[in-house]
Parts: C-alpha cells; structure tokens; sequence
C-alpha cells in the first residue's frame, strides 16, 4: 500500500459495539427495565396471587411486545416519539415580500 493511495481513501475501522444498538432480552434496554420494575411491583410489593398473575401476564406480554418492536426498529421509542411530534402538513412561509438571498 503506497502513500498516495492512504492520502486518497483514508479509512477507520471502527469497532462494532460503538454502533450496535444495546437491546436486553430483545428489547430496548431502558424500555424492559422500566417493565421489569412495573411488574416487579405486581409481583413482589402487592403480596396477591391475582397480583402475581396480572405481573407475570404483564412481563410476558410485555416483553413480547418489546422484542417485536425491537426487531422492527431497534430504537423505535426514540424515533415514534420524535414521529410524532412532526404534523401532517406544515403550511408554506413563502412571500413576494421576502428579502431576496445573497448568492456566496
């Protein structure tokens, strides 16, 4: 490999853990934390058996869901809150009036 062609395509490998998503158990981590404590609650604190049904029908149900979005877009909690703040149609600011640009 000659200078000239390091000069002309430099490159960089970068490491893949840099760039991989962190998912836990197939599902976005924090989004599977916060289920893991909600049903944790159910579970543990409330002390009931219907409790204890309605925790671990909702971990596993739950967690399902989440590795199923996952699998759609692994940062889908981010990116669909972000989706929807954006509105249907954004109506256009042009006006005659408007100063003309300066072309650089």
């Amino acid at each position: 490999m000659s200078i000239d062609s390091e000069l002309t395509n430099p490159s960089c490998p970068i490491h893949e853990s840099l760039i991989r998503d962190i998912l836990m158990m197939g599902g976005e981590r924090q989004l599977v934390l916060m289920l893991m404590v909600i049903s944790g609650v159910f579970i543990v604190s409330l002390a009931k058996l219907w409790a204890a049904v309605i925790g671990a029908t909702l971990w596993v149900m739950g967690q399902w869901i989440l590795a199923k979005a996952a699998q759609y877009d692994p940062q889908l909690s981010k990116t669909g809150l972000r989706s929807l703040r954006y509105k249907k149609y954004y109506v256009s600011q042009a006006t005659p009036f408007a100063p003309l640009r300066k072309a650089v």
